[in-house]
């Protein structure tokens, strides 16, 4: 197997991967909190932050270096407009993420009641980071039927 075409792979999984973390997120993870009771919201919250680094940052970290990895290693069915569109996708989660859905994170570890308010607010910005990552997908789902057809 070539360099590029190894680089496409991770770049396919990891792509999955990391939509399936935003649709888990949306559907689950963050509706949740608004289920956790007042007292105990802030120490949850926490332990949620502190599971972050191997759950989500491992994984989009890969997607990010295995796409930035794409530019200069593919196969020749996957163009480099593409893979500069796959960057911009993967790219814009984590501006969103660091300019929006961390100063909400950053509240909500720093109040003193389960706001569902907030709650609501990160549903709403997973929604974007979850269309950009599904936007990833048809891409990457495009990329593999042009690599795998004969």
């Amino acid at each position: 197997m070539s360099l590029g075409l190894a680089t496409f792979v991770v770049v396919v999984f990891a792509t999955f991967f990391n939509n399936a973390l935003h649709f888990y997120t949306q559907v689950q993870t963050y509706p949740l909190f608004a289920s956790v009771g007042r007292d105990g919201f802030v120490p949850f919250h926490k332990e949620y932050q502190r599971r972050l680094p191997l759950a989500i940052y491992a994984p989009y970290t890969l997607l990010m270096a295995a796409n930035a990895l794409l530019l200069f290693f593919r196969p020749v069915e996957v163009s480099l407009g593409w893979v500069i569109s796959l960057l911009i996708f993967n790219a814009s989660i984590l501006v969103e993420s660091l300019a929006l859905a961390a100063p909400v994170h950053y509240r909500m570890d720093r109040q003193t009641a389960n706001d569902k308010g907030e709650v609501r607010r990160l549903v709403r910005l997973n929604g974007v980071r979850r269309a950009a990552s599904t936007a990833s997908s048809i891409i990457v789902v495009y990329l593999l039927v042009r690599t795998l057809a004969p």
